[in-house]
Order: C-alpha cells, then structure tokens, then sequence
C-alpha cells in the first residue's frame, strides 16, 4: 500500500513538473512574440519617420494638399448658397402661408 501512495505521488509531482515546465516555455514564448513584434513597430516608425523627412514627399503633400482645395473650395461656396436658398425659400414659404388656428 505504502509502494502503491509513493508511486502516486511520484507520478504527481513529475506531471506537475512538466506541466510547470510548459508554461514557463509557453511564457517565454509570448514574451519572445510580443518583444519581437514591438520591435518591428519601432522599426516601422523610424522608417516612416525618415521618409516623411524627405523633401520630395513633403512636396508631393503640399501639391495634393493645393489641388484638394481647389476642388473643394468652389463645392463648398455652391453648398453654401444652396443652403441658405432653401432656408430663404423655407422662411418665405412659412411668411407667405396664412396662420392656422
């Protein structure tokens, strides 16, 4: 009997072992991951960085940035005074009808 206890407990802590074992191996694992994938992002910011400091882009951003408002300047004046036709028009409409009673 006292065979049959030490063989159970023997068998316990050696399964409790290696299951200690393959969480720390999972642990590290994560680690290893998550410092890798932070590294990448650092190094993907620093390249971005250096090519937003190019001239050329710079350049090319200020182009698109003029042409934009170009286009969108003469939308939004014609958007304005549709706007304030309509409210006029709506005002008018509301001046023009007799009240209710």
């Amino acid at each position: 009997m006292k065979l049959l206890a030490v063989t159970v407990l023997l068998l316990t802590i050696c399964s409790l072992e290696g299951a200690l074992v393959r969480r720390q191996a999972e642990e590290s694992n994560l680690q290893s991951l998550l410092s890798q994938y932070f590294q990448t992002m650092t190094s993907y910011g620093k390249d971005l960085l250096e090519k937003v400091k190019a001239p050329e882009l710079q350049a090319q951003a200020q182009t698109y940035l003029e042409k934009t408002q170009e286009q969108l300047v003469p939308l939004v004046k014609k958007a304005g005074t549709d706007l304030f036709n309509i409210l006029s028009n709506f005002m008018d409409l509301k001046k023009t009808q007799p009240p209710t009673q």
